[in-house]
């Protein structure tokens, strides 16, 4: 009988178990929770509900006077930004010191009104004049830098803003964009 006695399993604390578990558990709970705030910071949910509970005095249309039925606080978001490309790219010929040079150029104006898109459509044959006119009034050591680009750039847009002021009563771009530009 003395080898039934010694085949007793090893005795172990109940402690420890209960130690192991809880661990567990803590760790579990620490993963999941752990889990859904990286999912809501990378998803911009936490960030979307600290600006509606606390609005800055800047953004609250009171800070600007402003009166109106808007809930306080209240954040008019702006337009989306409205891309219009003009196409197809432009492609001009100009002489410069004897030497006949080619000048491709794409470009896309941008706005904020639905209403100034279509007017750019409309308008599409006298805004290609005025511009192609431009385009091929450049010379070489102009469009090789880039202030002579944004120079560029700069009148184009003033083309296009007299255009609609003059057809629809509003600049209605803010921007115009080279999306080519070549010059050969």
């Amino acid at each position: 009988m003395a080898a039934k006695d010694d085949a007793k399993p090893p005795q172990v604390k109940k402690g420890s178990n209960l130690i192991k578990v809880l661990l567990i558990v803590i760790g579990a709970v620490l993963l999941v929770g752990g889990s859904v705030g990286a999912t809501l910071f990378l998803t911009g949910a936490l960030q979307k509900k600290n600006e509606e509970a606390a609005p800055t005095a800047a953004s609250s249309g009171a800070a600007h006077g402003e009166a109106g039925p808007s809930a306080p606080g209240a954040v008019k978001p702006s337009p989306p930004k409205l891309y219009q490309l003009i196409e197809p790219a432009f492609i001009v010929n100009f002489e410069d010191q004897g030497v006949l040079r080619y000048l491709q150029i794409g470009l896309s104006v941008m706005t904020r009104d639905k209403l100034v898109v279509d007017a750019i459509t409309n308008n599409m044959p006298q805004i290609r004049n005025d511009l192609i006119l431009l385009f091929a009034n450049q010379k070489v050591e102009t469009l090789s830098t880039n202030e002579g680009k944004e120079k560029l750039r700069a009148q184009a847009m003033e083309k296009v803003q007299a255009i609609l002021t003059k057809e629809i009563g509003s600049p209605g771009i803010e921007a115009i964009y080279f999306t080519a530009f070549v010059l050969q």
